[in-house]
C-alpha cells in the first residue's frame, strides 16, 4: 500500500476539491439568490446542469488521460475550477451560468483521471477500498463547503467562498506539478480519441455496459434518498426540520463509512460482484421499509432505516469504480469509467426528476419511494448481465508491477 499512498492522497483530495466546487451554489443558495435578484429555486437547479456537463466531459476525459496523463488532468480540472470561481466573482446571473458549465466540466474529469492514476498503482487485493477511499473525497468535499464557506460568506460576501476555493485549487495545481512527469510517464500523446468519445467503450465493452447501467440505477437510488430524505421526514413523518438534518448527517457519515466498510469488505471476499449484488437487493428491501414508515413509526426505526439506506444507497460507488477498474486493460481504465459514469451521471439526473414528477402528480411519499426499489431491482437485473461475462484486464501484483515507471 506505501506505493499507492501518495496518489490515494492526491486523488482524494482532488476529489473533494472538486466537490466542494460542485456544491458551493447549494451551500450559499440563500445568499446567492438574494444577490443576483432571482429565486432560490432556480439556484438549486444549478446541481442538475452540473451533472449535465459532467456528464458531457467523461464522454471524452478518458482520451484525455491517455493523451496528455492522469496527473495533468487532473491539473486541468483543477485550473477549470479556478477559472469557475474566478468568473462567480463577477456576480451576475450569466457568470453564475459561465461557472455551472466550468464546474461541470472539471468535475467530468476528476473520476477517469484518478481511476487511471489508481489502476496503475493499486495491488488487485487493495483494489476496492483504495478506490472507495478515493470516493470519501465526495463528502468530505461537502463538509468543506458547509464549514468553511457560510462563515466566509456571512463575513466577506458570499464571493469570498469562492475565491478562497479559487485559492486551494490554484495551489493544489501547482503541488501536483512536482509528481507530474513520474505519475504521466504512461502517457501517450498519440492515442486517438473515438468517434462517441467513451461511449464507443459501452458498444464494444459489454461488460461495460452493464455495470453502467447498474451505475445508473444505483445512482439514481442514491440521490433519491438525498435529494427527499429531509422533506420525507419534515413532511410526512412530522419531523421538525432541525432533528431533520441531524439525522440526515447521521445518514451522510453512515454512507462515508460505508464505503470504506464495503471496500474493505469486498478485498476480504476477493470478488466485487457479489457485494454489489447484496447491496442492490439491500437497498431495495430499505426503500420498501422507508415507503411505509410514517408519523405514527418509533423514531428509533425511522433513524435505523435511513442510517442503513444511507450505508448503502451511498457507499456503493468505490466498490463499482473499482470493478470498472477490474475489468479494463491498463491503458483503458479512465476511458472506461468516463463510459459508465456517463449512464451513472444520467441515473443522478433521472432518479430525483422522476420521484419528483411522481410527488408532483400527487403521489405521496410512500408510493414515490417504491420507484427507487424498482431501480434496486432493475440494478441486480443489470449485474447478472455483467456476471455473463468474464475478467478482462491486470489479473495480478506482477502485471500492475510492470506497468509502474
Amino acid at each position: 500500500m506505501a506505493g499507492v499512498l501518495p496518489a490515494l492522497v492526491a486523488t482524494t483530495w482532488v476529489q473533494a476539491v472538486a466537490s466542494a466546487a460542485m456544491l458551493l451554489v447549494p451551500t450559499l443558495a440563500p445568499q446567492i439568490a438574494a444577490a443576483l435578484g432571482v429565486a432560490t429555486g432556480l439556484v438549486g437547479l444549478q446541481v442538475s446542469l452540473l451533472y449535465g456537463f459532467a456528464m458531457l466531459t467523461s464522454m471524452q476525459a478518458g482520451v484525455l488521460v491517455r493523451r496528455r496523463g492522469a496527473c495533468r488532468t487532473s491539473q486541468y480540472a483543477l485550473l477549470l475550477v479556478v477559472c469557475g470561481c474566478v468568473v462567480a466573482l463577477a456576480s451576475t446571473a450569466l457568470a453564475l451560468l459561465l461557472t455551472t458549465v466550468l464546474l461541470g466540466l472539471a468535475y467530468g474529469m476528476t473520476n477517469p483521471s484518478a481511476a487511471q492514476l489508481l489502476a496503475r498503482f493499486t495491488p488487485p487485493r487493495h483494489r476496492n477500498v483504495v478506490y472507495s477511499i478515493k470516493q470519501t473525497g465526495v463528502p468530505l468535499g461537502g463538509i468543506l463547503a458547509a464549514l468553511a464557506a457560510p462563515p466566509l460568506a456571512q463575513a466577506l460576501g458570499w464571493q469570498a467562498a469562492f475565491l478562497a476555493l479559487a485559492v486551494v485549487a490554484g495551489g493544489t495545481t501547482l503541488l501536483l506539478q512536482v509528481r507530474r512527469e513520474a505519475w504521466d510517464s504512461d502517457r501517450d500523446p498519440a492515442a486517438r480519441g473515438r468517434g462517441l468519445g467513451s461511449l464507443g467503450v459501452l458498444i464494444q465493452r459489454r461488460e461495460i455496459l452493464w455495470l453502467g447501467m447498474m451505475g445508473f440505477c444505483l445512482a439514481a437510488v442514491q440521490m433519491s434518498l438525498l435529494s427527499f430524505a429531509v422533506a420525507f421526514m419534515v413532511e410526512e413523518l412530522l419531523i421538525s426540520l432541525v432533528i431533520a438534518g441531524v439525522i440526515m448527517s447521521v445518514v451522510h457519515a453512515a454512507g462515508v463509512i460505508g464505503r470504506i466498510g464495503w471496500g474493505l469488505l469486498a478485498d476480504r471476499l476477493g470478488r466485487s460482484l457479489p457485494l454489489l449484488h447484496g447491496l442492490a437487493v439491500a437497498m431495495g428491501i430499505l426503500f420498501l421499509a422507508i415507503a411505509f414508515l410514517g408519523s405514527e413509526t418509533p423514531r428509533w426505526l425511522v433513524v435505523t432505516v435511513l442510517v442503513a439506506a444511507g450505508a448503502t444507497a451511498i457507499g456503493w460507488n468505490g466498490v463499482f469504480l473499482a470493478e470498472v477498474a477490474r475489468r479494463s486493460p491498463h491503458a483503458e481504465v479512465g476511458e472506461a469509467t468516463g463510459a459508465a459514469l456517463v449512464l451513472t451521471y444520467l441515473g443522478v439526473l433521472a432518479g430525483p426528476a422522476m420521484v419528483g414528477l411522481l410527488l408532483a402528480l400527487g403521489a405521496g411519499y410512500g408510493s414515490a419511494f417504491l420507484l427507487p426499489a424498482a431501480f434496486s431491482a432493475a440494478a441486480v437485473l443489470s449485474l447478472l448481465g455483467c456476471g455473463r461475462y468474464g475478467r478482462q484486464g491486470p489479473a495480478d501484483d506482477n502485471d500492475r508491477a510492470a506497468e509502474r515507471p
